[in-house]
């Protein structure tokens, strides 16, 4: 048995060539997710395929906020803030579990861009554009009131700064449990399956091409309409297109053509974000911050993540490489640490206390002329269509994705129309929980939790690591926290974490699998549970024992789990080259 063979693989891989799909979406990270989890609510036939795992690209490596956009008040963005900030609120809602608000310090000092008086006034209409139902409204604070709620800021030059109120989200999770939503309202879909050809001679309609990367079959797919959500890769993705007739519906002006034509019609300019892991302890915060970074005044963050950990990002740099060569450089690791240091003197961070780094790229809409800087460059999103009856979703943000999904399915369902295809239902999906998320109550949710799982011992040695783990659960999987605690009863092995420091469960994994999609060790250290990124000289121990409990439910021999570990810990090294090249060099100044 192969990878193609995990639970109903073979089953959905196959439906792609029995089925005449109405939409065919392509890329599995939170646009394409969103997508087919929108269209396939409203009734439509759809499927999703990703040529990789979903969310290995954009959507498990940006800043994990869900926010309105504080920054793009400065670039008088006031459709993108208001948009988002009523995003934020609707996310709060339906995946309660998932995303969670986070309180926010806004120091200001006396050399920075931004005083107290401009501060307060985009504070003021910060709150306006959500209609004033942000968690909490802000607060304007003196020195004395933001060194007491942040006593680790340097005092030189602080003029005192704000309160307020954003969200934080895992962006894997959230792109995972999107697509298990996608296929609960009646998608298919199929991660490392790879469009290598779509052929549009045939219309109506439009044949892709779609490659198993794990078996090397290929299928051809019908669909009337495809949605090319791909991110970074929608040009890439458009040169593969053949070409074709002329359809009702297509662009004003766009002229038939090749691949090449429809990829030159996307203006995408992609920026790399780098974000890094430490120890909290190293860093001497108490909460989230965000601050003009003092090289060069751009906006970054300091974050809380899980109970002991710190996220710090991010870098804005335009790339012009390869989309999938994308990794951390030294460069971007030295100017997050320096701004650290030099935000919270006495953290002292060095390259030595990165627990782990990642990069990625932002697909943003090309501005309409050269000279731009990256943080200047618009977040709004475009649906494009070109050729006829391929729509491609370029630009936007992790947190305006429903409404993108939304705004791209209305102009995919307008095409359909005049075909006699229509929507069986009205969208929804600011309405509709996702899974897990029909719960009234977190906390009478994790208590449940916590209770079940003292009770299974989850093989920890103490209250506190139980506990631990038990949170874990209910933020990730919610009320589905459930089915991962029902393999630990069947299988009691399975309630051991998967590294001692860390408090992810053996479960977990083999939930992945079943539940999830997952196929490699890669796609759930990285993805599903995000161990991977949080353990520094743990993720060894985590690939042998995550490929050890799912080799049953893959059939895997003893081999293929050592080229598992092996793949997982490349996948790592990738942007841990970054973190040993900038040590090297911090200690050849020494």
């Amino acid at each position: 048995m192969t990878p193609a063979a995990a639970p109903g693989r073979a089953e959905r891989f196959r439906s792609l060539a029995e089925t005449a799909f109405d939409i065919l979406v392509i890329g599995g990270g939170i646009s394409g997710a969103a997508v087919a989890r929108d269209a396939a609510r409203r009734g439509f036939r759809t499927a999703l395929v990703e040529a990789a795992d979903f969310a290995r690209g954009t959507s498990s490596r940006s800043s994990r906020l869900v926010h309105g956009g504080l920054r793009y008040l400065e670039h008088f963005e006031f459709d993108l803030v208001f948009e988002a900030s009523q995003e934020r609120r609707t996310l709060l809602r339906i995946a309660t579990h998932l995303v969670r608000p986070l309180e926010f310090h806004f120091p200001i000092f006396r050399e920075g861009r931004i005083g107290r008086r401009k501060l307060d006034a985009g504070m003021w209409l910060y709150d306006a554009l959500s209609l004033f139902r942000n968690i909490e409204r802000h607060q304007m604070l003196d020195p004395e009131a933001m060194l007491a709620r942040e006593p680790g800021l340097r005092v030189e030059g602080l003029l005192g700064g704000a309160r307020y109120f954003d969200a934080q989200v895992d962006d894997a999770r959230l792109v995972v449990t999107t697509i298990v939503a996608a296929v609960e309202a009646g998608a298919t879909v199929v991660n490392r399956a790879e469009v290598v050809r779509i052929d549009t001679s045939d219309w109506p309609g439009h044949r892709a091409l779609v490659r198993d990367a794990e078996s090397g079959r290929e299928v051809e797919v019908d669909a009337l309409a495809i949605v090319n959500a791909t991110g970074a890769w929608a040009e890439q993705t458009l040169d593969r297109v053949t070409a074709g007739p002329r359809a009702p519906g297509a662009d004003a002006g766009a002229a038939p053509g090749s691949g090449a034509g429809a990829a030159s019609a996307v203006r995408i300019r992609p920026s790399r974000g780098t974000h890094i892991h430490v120890a909290r302890e190293r860093v001497g915060h108490s909460g989230a911050l965000i601050f003009e970074a003092p090289q060069d005044g751009r906006v970054m963050f300091i974050l809380p993540w899980r109970e002991d950990l710190t996220l710090i990002g991010t870098t804005d740099e335009f790339f012009d490489g390869r989309p999938h060569e994308v990794a951390a450089t030294p460069g971007d690791i030295a100017y997050l640490l320096e701004a650290t240091r030099r935000l919270l003197p006495a953290s002292k961070l060095g390259p030595e206390d990165v627990i782990s780094a990642w990069a990625g790229l932002r697909p943003l809409v090309a501005p309409p002329a050269d000279g731009a800087d990256e943080g200047a460059v618009s977040r709004e999103f475009e649906v494009h269509q070109h050729p006829p009856g391929i729509f491609t979703l370029s630009g936007g943000k992790l947190t305006s994705h429903r409404h993108m999904a939304e705004a791209t399915v209305d102009r995919v369902q307008a095409f359909l129309a005049p075909a006699g295809v229509k929507a069986l239902r009205r969208v929804d999906t600011d309405k509709v929980p996702l899974p897990g998320a029909r719960f009234r109550d977190l906390e009478a949710l994790r208590g449940q939790i916590r209770a079940r799982a003292r009770a299974l011992g989850l093989g920890c040695a103490s209250a506190g690591l139980v506990r631990a783990s038990a949170d874990r659960l209910t933020r990730a999987y919610g009320t589905r926290a459930n089915r991962v605690l029902d393999l630990v009863e069947r299988d009691p092995r399975l309630g051991e974490r998967v590294v001692a420091e860390r408090p992810h469960l053996l479960a977990e994994a083999v939930y992945s699998v079943r539940s999830e999609m997952a196929l490699h060790v890669e796609d759930i250290l990285f993805r599903r549970m995000r161990v991977g990124l949080e353990t520094r000289s743990g993720t060894p121990e985590a690939a042998r024992r995550v490929s050890e409990v799912v080799a049953p439910e893959l059939d895997w021999t003893e081999e293929r789990q050592m080229e598992e570990v092996k793949r997982a810990l490349a996948f790592r090294a990738v942007d841990d080259g970054a973190i040993r090249q900038l040590a090297a060099r911090a200690k050849g100044v020494r």
